[in-house]
């Protein structure tokens, strides 16, 4: 039964499960099937058009990182396999594939008996973020109630640091009623309010780096779409920095710029259309999801890929590129080249860019900083990640000695994961009262954290109206 749940899963995909997942929702909250299958068609639709996308655009930025690392010459012993990697061994585990039908009646459970208000089967296919951990410590240590203990812990968390920075990511993303819930973001979410609170006491805010902004001082030039350009060419060239006596890098600069461009001026397009399939859901909700008399919030979760192409998200995760390249470079006792995560730091820096209201530059500071622990949880990860690479018959990339996902490099993830491979009951038993407390502290204090993450997010504007505005300087 789990292989057929998994075959179908991977077989339909995301475009056509969460449409799917939003249907039944719409239904069991007494919206009009007309309007139940609108919504689930617009869901497709936008989906759909995220993929085509960030596909689309992969095949550019790709030809410009390959040629960045190979000109620089770096050779570390670790290799990152990608996400593609990573999913496959997750779900080529016995314990992973246990999980698929363990994780999807838990994330139902809790939601149906209230525990959360998010409904996360709806990106059921992030599992495998958890998954690989499990896998992890299942090939270490042979128990599977250590590996599972592990995932529905880590599960668990990330529900409830989901919901903590659902009402940041639904305000900047304009995507109402949703929550992005991947694992392999969602656990950073204590240390990215961490470090933006940070930043701001240190003054960073006051560096008003962000989208609109931009555009007043700029004018045109300040267009999302001419940014891109912008930022397109000069990321291009520093990728063929060795090769601008070439009338072909010169061609590739120009696609990439061009290409960089679109997709700053056609995402948010597109995610409108995904946004406008929420807006029925919302409507049934406020009128049929009552208990008490009291509205039940509830939140779908929804893909990181529907904030990839939102202008300060794409850019930043541009301009780290280059800063992830040369961190991996100088940090002492890294062994990691994180070269298939390149593509994906614009996924990465949602938590951050919601966080901060858009602003680059504290987004790109903090996001360097969470990468270098992430090197850091790779580094310490690639020999057991390498024995369970070759377990399931993944090929070793050319010249490595060792493989790493860094999906399985979440340093919350990585902090829970440890505490189930030391098998120690006292740590696995701090690990799950933690959070138990931070559970029921957050469900008595939600609306003064939710204020306060919004009071943070929006500080800037009071201290720029007090001392002038500032755009690109400190």
């Amino acid at each position: 039964m789990i292989e057929t749940m998994k075959l179908v899963l991977d077989t339909f995909g995301s475009m056509v499960f969460v449409p799917i997942m939003l249907f039944v929702v719409a239904l069991i909250l007494k919206t009009p099937v007309k309007k139940a299958f609108m919504s689930a068609l617009l869901a497709g639709v936008g989906l759909c058009g995220f993929s085509m996308i960030t596909n689309g655009y992969s095949g550019y930025l790709s030809d410009v990182i390959s040629t960045l690392v190979a000109d620089t010459g770096i050779n570390m012993s670790a290799m990152d396999l990608g996400w593609q990697s990573t999913a496959t061994i997750a779900y080529s585990t016995t314990v992973g594939m246990l999980f698929i039908g363990v994780g999807l009646l838990l994330q139902f459970v809790l939601f149906f008996i209230k525990w959360t208000p998010v409904f996360m089967p709806s990106d059921l296919w992030n599992n495998y973020s958890f998954i690989i951990w499990g896998s992890l410590i299942y090939v270490a240590t042979g128990s599977t109630w250590l590996a599972m203990g592990c995932m529905i812990v880590q599960n668990l968390y990330v529900l409830l640091f989901a919901e903590v920075i659902q009402k940041r990511w639904e305000t900047y993303y304009g995507y109402p009623g949703t929550v992005m819930t991947a694992p392999h973001h969602i656990g950073h979410v204590p240390f990215c309010i961490a470090l933006d609170v940070l930043l701001n006491k240190l003054g960073a805010d006051r560096v008003n780096l962000r989208p609109e902004p931009i555009q007043k001082k700029l004018g045109f030039l300040g267009e999302p779409m001419t940014v891109g350009f912008i930022v397109g060419l000069l990321v291009g060239i520093v990728g063929k920095l060795y090769h601008l006596n070439e009338l072909s890098a010169w061609g590739s600069i120009a696609q990439f710029a061009v290409a960089t461009a679109a997709v700053m001026e056609i995402f948010p397009k597109v995610g409108s259309i995904f946004a406008s399939a929420f807006t029925a859901l919302t409507e049934a909700s406020k009128k049929t999801a009552k208990s008490g008399g009291k509205e039940r919030k509830m939140y779908l979760a929804v893909n990181d890929a529907l904030g990839y192409g939102e202008t300060a998200t794409l850019t930043t995760g541009l301009l780290l590129i280059p800063i992830t390249l040369i961190l991996s470079f100088v940090l002492p006792g890294n062994i990691v080249l994180p070269v298939m995560s390149f593509t994906a730091l614009a996924y990465r820096v949602e938590l951050n860019i919601c966080l901060s209201d858009g602003n680059i530059f504290k987004s790109v500071i903090s996001y360097a900083i969470i990468f270098c622990g992430s090197l850091y949880v790779a580094t310490a990860n690639a020999e057991l990640y390498t024995q369970v690479a070759k377990s399931v018959g993944i090929e070793m990339p050319d010249g490595a000695l060792l493989v790493i996902g860094m999906v399985a490099a979440n340093i919350g993830m990585w902090l829970i994961y440890m505490a189930f491979m030391s098998g120690n009951p006292i740590l696995i038993g701090i690990t799950v009262v933690l959070y138990f407390v931070l559970y029921f502290w957050y469900r008595k204090n939600k609306p003064k954290v939710d204020q306060f993450l919004e009071d943070n997010a929006y500080a800037y504007k009071k201290k720029l109206s007090k001392g002038g505005e500032q755009c690109g300087t400190a």
